[in-house]
C-alpha cells in the first residue's frame, strides 16, 4: 500500500484531477466530505493543511505527497523531489503600493530595512539576502494585503495567480521572485524501500 498526502485548499482539486489522470482511484477521495484519511484499493490518502504535508512525509506517515513548491521551499525539509507536475501554477512576487515602484527600480541599498509582510519568512529572507538587502520581515498567516494599507508594512511577498486581489487592494507587482507549481515528493526512506511501487506510479 502507498500512502499519499495532498494539500487541502486551493490546489486540492488539481491534485485529485492529477491522481485520476494517471489512473489512481479517486471516487472516495472526491466524496471525502470531512474525512481526513481515505482508503481506496491499495492507496491511502491523507488530506492535510499544506504547511503540514512535508512533515507527514518526513515523519514517514506518508510515502508520497503532492505539494506546492512554495510550501516545499519554506519548510526546508529534505525530501526527494520526483516530478514537477506543472499543475497549480502561480508565482511568488513582491508587491506594494505604487509609491514603492521607484525604490524597487533603484539600487538595492534603497530597500534597506524595508518592512515586508509575508507568510513565507524563509523565502523572503532568502530573496532579499540574495539582493544583499537587510529587511524587516513581518510574519503573517493571512490577508497579507492588509499590511501595507494599514501602515504595518511597506510591501508584501506572497503568491499571486490572477493578480485580482492585488489590484483590489491597490497593490502592484514590484519584483518577480519565483514560479510555483505542484511537486511530487517522497521521503528518502520511501524512495528507497518502496521504489518499485513509486516507479510504477511515475510511469503512468
Amino acid at each position: 500500500m502507498l500512502t499519499l498526502a495532498l494539500p487541502t485548499g486551493r490546489v486540492m482539486k488539481e491534485a485529485i484531477d492529477l491522481f485520476e489522470n494517471i489512473g489512481l482511484p479517486t471516487k472516495e477521495l472526491r466524496n471525502a466530505g470531512r474525512k481526513l484519511v481515505v482508503q481506496e484499493n491499495n492507496y491511502r490518502y491523507i488530506l492535510a493543511k499544506p504547511s503540514d504535508v512535508p512533515l507527514y512525509v518526513s515523519h514517514g506517515v506518508a510515502d508520497l505527497a503532492l505539494i506546492g513548491s512554495d510550501v516545499l521551499q519554506e519548510s526546508a525539509i529534505d525530501l526527494v523531489e520526483l516530478a514537477d507536475t506543472g499543475r497549480g501554477k502561480c508565482r511568488i512576487v513582491v508587491a506594494g503600493p505604487e509609491r514603492m515602484v521607484l525604490a524597487f527600480a533603484g539600487h538595492p541599498s534603497e530597500l534597506m530595512w524595508t518592512k515586508v509582510a509575508t507568510k513565507y519568512p524563509r523565502i523572503a529572507d532568502d530573496h532579499f539576502s540574495s539582493l544583499g538587502v537587510q529587511v524587516e520581515i513581518i510574519h503573517l498567516h493571512g490577508s497579507i494585503e492588509l499590511a501595507p494599507a494599514l501602515g504595518m508594512a511597506d510591501c508584501i511577498l506572497d503568491i499571486v495567480q490572477t493578480g485580482n486581489t492585488l489590484q483590489a487592494n491597490k497593490l502592484v507587482i514590484l519584483q518577480e521572485v519565483r514560479d510555483v507549481s505542484l511537486r511530487l515528493v517522497a521521503s528518502k526512506q520511501s524512495a528507497s524501500l518502496k521504489w518499485p511501487q513509486i516507479a510504477a506510479l511515475l510511469k503512468k
